[in-house]
């Protein structure tokens, strides 16, 4: 199996199954899946976002939440620019209500160097995780190969997503993975 098959394989499948939300269909997005909010659930209550300060993450959809709480509970937040690989906007002391669309987020923020930023978590998204925190992205934008942040890394996905062991080798790890169901410290 080939990283692109394997993808397919996980976005036909949430499809099939009507598991996916908005965007849809879920091919070529670190898919937005049903029970995403409680599986944003369970990562809010561990003591890796509660202790954060200053959260990196994806602009994905499935992340929305995640990104709210943090802002609602007065966290900084980086997001990658959505215009500019490799450019970064610090968001702090923002109303998540302002925020109507992600996209936007270079309006309400600053440019930062990421080298310089105290990153204490990561979110980002996924299309297929395993039970070690093997992790497969979209194959393309965030999080970049090249990214390396002395951080847990987390990410929210369906049960469906989720392989004992991926059939590839994981693009990256993860420290944490939440479904609907279950916390995942591999």
């Amino acid at each position: 199996m080939t990283l692109g098959q394997l993808r397919e394989e996980v976005w036909n499948t949430l499809a099939r199954y009507d598991l996916a939300l908005h965007p849809t269909p879920p091919h070529g997005h670190h898919p937005n899946f049903l029970g995403a909010k409680k599986a944003a659930g369970l990562l809010l209550r561990t003591p890796e976002f509660q202790r954060a300060r200053l959260i990196l993450a994806g602009m994905d959809a499935v992340l929305k939440p995640l990104r709210e709480e943090a802002l609602k509970a007065g966290k900084a937040l980086i997001l990658p620019h959505p215009d500019r690989p490799g450019e970064f906007v610090l968001l702090k002391d923002l109303d998540p209500r302002k925020l109507k669309r992600v996209r936007e987020a270079y309006r309400y923020g600053v440019k930062v160097d990421l080298k310089e930023q105290p990153i204490d978590l990561v979110l980002i998204g996924a299309v297929a995780v395993d039970e070690e925190g093997g992790w497969v992205g979209k194959g393309y934008g965030f999080p970049q190969a090249w990214l390396a942040v002395e951080a847990p890394f987390a990410t929210l996905a369906h049960a469906l997503m989720v392989y004992p062991k991926l059939p590839v080798e994981p693009e990256r790890r993860v420290d944490l993975i939440a479904t609907p169901a279950r916390l995942i410290r591999p």
